[in-house]
């Protein structure tokens, strides 16, 4: 979510269509859910455990961004506001890009990039470390700055598309810019976009630096930013009032590299985390809540030993009860 947070957390809150969610949310939400079946086991078992709360609290950095209690400049980087493209030239370390460019002008572009390393570490040092509460939370915040990786108007300046040409509407709302519809009024319209796109398992592997990947993502998210600003004038073309018939347009044409980046994100999230865990030394993972094949072997055993038992010392207290009555 970038500068218009205040207002997307009010229209979300005040809405009576609840499934109206952007990208922030609704895919967001989607996207960690489905990253966890593609994580090899046992770090499936482990995370199926906590499904419910990853899809939750996948939303949370947005939530921080509306309430101003975490900086919104993390969300996103402008590349163009550093370098022209292919953008090679933006040193890829923290402390590098600070010697360059000053502070200021890295939070005015954004620095996604080194949010992601930063909570790929906390991930690992909580899996190190035993932490499986913060596992879990670190887990679910890094998918979300993951999953914004793969927006490809989270890498430009011109994120709302005014300088390119793009309508560009004075009034708040889904409809206000190509960043808006695209994100979230194409899910507001069409709730059940995202729903089944699934990545694939033999895409997710260890990385070897995840800071090495979200570069890689960003600069390839920003190469998908002519088609997204083509798709959203031809379709303002069909329908400059940004109705249904705008809404099935764009999906029509944007369908393909919608599913491409949802699934990227979903696969990406997987690997990030594998290589967190990977990274710790690979701790052996709490038991979860659920018993095991063995477990449901022992606990039938156990049951059948205390019922028979029960009834056999049952008949035993009858038969003498009748030997002596006898």
């Amino acid at each position: 979510m970038r500068r218009r947070t205040f207002v997307v957390a009010m229209v979300v809150l005040l809405a009576p269509a609840a499934a109206a969610w952007p990208w922030g949310h609704r895919a967001h939400r989607i996207v960690s859910r489905q990253a966890v079946a593609l994580l090899p086991e046992p770090l499936r078992t482990f995370y199926a455990k906590h499904a419910d709360y990853l899809t939750n609290h996948s939303i949370d950095p947005d939530l921080w961004s509306m309430e101003k209690t975490y900086p919104a400049y993390t969300h996103y980087i402008d590349l163009d506001l550093l370098e022209e493209a292919p953008f090679e030239n933006i040193p890829k370390t923290w402390d590098d890009a600070l010697a360059k460019y000053g502070e200021a002008r890295l939070k005015q572009a954004g620095t996604l990039p080194w949010e992601i390393a930063r909570r790929k570490d906390e991930l690992t040092a909580a899996f190190r470390e035993a932490r499986w509460e913060d596992v879990v939370r670190q887990s679910a915040w890094i998918a979300h700055y993951l999953a914004d990786a793969t927006m490809p108007m989270h890498t430009t300046k011109d994120y709302l598309g005014r300088d390119a040409g793009n309508i560009v509407l004075e009034e708040r709302g889904p409809n206000r810019s190509v960043h808006h519809r695209l994100e979230w009024g194409l899910f507001e319209k069409l709730p059940q976009r995202c729903e089944g796109i699934a990545g694939d398992p033999g895409n997710v592997s260890p990385l070897d630096d995840v800071l090495a990947e979200s570069w890689k993502t960003v600069r390839h998210s920003w190469t998908l930013i002519p088609p997204v600003l083509a798709a959203d004038r031809a379709a303002a073309a069909a329908d400059d009032s940004f109705g249904e018939t705008y809404y099935r347009y764009l999906d029509g044409v944007m369908r393909p590299l919608v599913s491409q980046q949802l699934r990227r994100s979903q696969e990406l999230v997987a690997s990030v985390w594998l290589s967190a865990w990977e990274d710790a030394g690979r701790p052996e993972l709490p038991r979860t809540s659920w018993p095991g094949a063995i477990d449901i072997v022992i606990i039938a055993a156990a049951v059948i030993v205390l019922v028979g038992g029960g009834f056999y010392w049952r008949y035993r207290m009858i038969r003498e009860h009748l030997r002596r009555k006898g």
